[in-house]
């Protein structure tokens, strides 16, 4: 009996510092074609979000408050976050590239390989043939995927790009020098 309560309390102290550890939603969804989605971003039609998995962030203490900086200086740390982000957005967009012409050879093989086997008679042929339309499943659901995550890092990049051209209008406006003549110094 002590051995239960004592299991009971320390499961119960695991939980409570292991559930605070994360936050955010994952979506799930199928798309008109009979796909299904799952990321951290909702469809653009709400309606067809299947269900929301929600999990919270650990508290975090304050950060102290940062200075306030002058009005360029902030047009000017913007832009250069703005930048880097901008260039990890780029970059992540080529790695989904290459993934997802990877992907795509890989179904072409299966492909190829599952017409070999229709071709074949006997059990092993059907075997064969069986478990490579099973990993098309598979190539095919994470091929969507990645072809979805390639359109939220589009929209991203577009996002990124019209926030630093207004940044830079805006400087402009101030008389100010543009933030790409600056970091093209």
């Amino acid at each position: 009996m002590k051995v239960m309560w004592t299991t009971i309390q320390v499961t119960w102290f695991v939980l409570v510092l292991v559930v605070p550890a994360v936050a955010g939603e994952v979506y799930t969804w199928t798309d008109a074609d009979g796909n299904i989605h799952i990321t951290d971003r909702p469809p653009k039609d709400s309606s067809q979000v299947d269900s929301v998995i929600r999990y919270s962030n650990p508290a975090r203490p304050a950060a102290p408050p940062d200075p306030v900086p002058l009005p360029d200086s902030v047009d000017m740390q913007q832009t250069q976050q703005l930048n880097k982000q901008l260039k990890r957005l780029k970059e992540r967009k080529t790695q989904i590239e290459k993934i997802i012409k990877e992907n795509q050879a890989s179904i072409a093989a299966a492909e190829k390989d599952a017409a070999y086997y229709r071709k074949r008679s006997g059990s092993y042929a059907r075997r064969n043939e069986k478990s490579i339309e099973r990993q098309l499943v598979v190539l095919n659901n994470n091929l969507n995927t990645y072809q979805s995550d390639l359109r939220y890092v589009e929209e991203d990049i577009a996002e990124s790009e019209n926030r630093l051209e207004t940044i830079e209008l805006k400087m402009q406006r101030k008389g100010g020098e543009s933030p790409a003549s600056t970091t093209a110094k």
